[in-house]
């Protein structure tokens, strides 16, 4: 199996840090995303912004650091976020709509700090935001796919990732991926492999092939055994979907750009 960059990875609290030397030394992972999330799935608790930042200085260039942006607390929660150390940001569960006026001076400090934003699209799962430690909102209703092109089109130099395909809105990913150059995508989670299948060779209003848009990504916990074997496992299970489904047609053949190449050409954007 071939290196990968996981675009959406999450950090457990209490880090089994042999597994993570491994993981360092195995040569499988080039890169992780690490997002900081204030909240606890199935009873596991994510890593805190200390545990997350301790992560990414330990090995360097190896965990890029986001930070949870809590978008009520307005331009000066980037900028502390920034100063902490952490690269860019993600964001949940709000509770306005993605692209209601108030957020903007979120988005406009992230634009000047060169911080991109990896927002969570569509489906999620039932009870999350009471999971959370931060004021959130059930369902996915106020993080519609769509509600990114606003953002992009006021802030065109400011980085938007899409977490997720925003099922059941995935053809509003196509028109975010279509008209703005500044919206890709980690594909992850609850995956439309069908639509991949159709549209990994559409092309880009600037031509470029939306499979340069699209990346890999688990939203897995670092940190555990159990979840470092799924993640092996999802990424050797996407090689094959390229490889195996993909052979008799053109998108076959980007693979690699779906699993690193994409990534890392947007990572060069942000400074990593």
């Amino acid at each position: 199996m071939k290196p990968f960059i996981d675009t959406h990875a999450h950090l457990i609290h209490g880090v089994d840090w042999e597994l993570m030397d491994e993981i360092a030394a195995s040569g499988l992972l080039e890169q992780a995303w690490l997002m900081h999330c204030p909240c606890v799935s199935d009873d596991i608790a994510f890593a805190d912004e200390e545990e997350v930042l301790m992560c990414a200085e330990r090995y360097p260039g190896m965990y890029i650091p986001f930070g949870f942006i809590d978008l009520t607390k307005g331009a000066s929660e980037v900028t502390r976020l920034k100063e902490k150390g952490f690269t860019g940001l993600k964001a949940i569960s709000p509770v306005k709509n993605y692209d209601d006026e108030s957020f903007f001076p979120v988005y406009a400090r992230a634009e000047e700090l060169g911080m991109p934003i990896l927002f969570h699209v569509g489906i999620i799962s039932k009870g999350f935001w009471q999971k959370m430690s931060v004021p959130g909102s059930p369902g996915p209703g106020k993080m519609k796919p769509n509600m990114l092109d606003t953002i992009a089109d006021a802030f065109p130099r400011l980085q938007l990732i899409q977490g997720h395909q925003g099922v059941p809105w995935i053809n509003e990913l196509w028109e975010s991926l279509f008209y703005y150059p500044n919206i890709s995508c980690s594909v992850c989670g609850l995956i439309d492999y069908e639509w991949l299948m159709h549209n990994l060779d559409s092309r880009c209003a600037d031509g470029r092939l939306f499979s340069e848009k699209l990346m890999f990504g688990v939203d897995g916990l670092y940190g555990s055994r159990p979840y470092w074997q799924n993640m092996i496992d999802t990424a050797r299970f996407t090689e094959e979907f390229f490889l195996r489904v993909g052979r008799t047609a053109h998108w076959g053949k980007s693979e690699r750009a779906f699993m690193s190449e994409s990534a890392s050409a947007l990572a060069k954007n942000f400074g990593v």
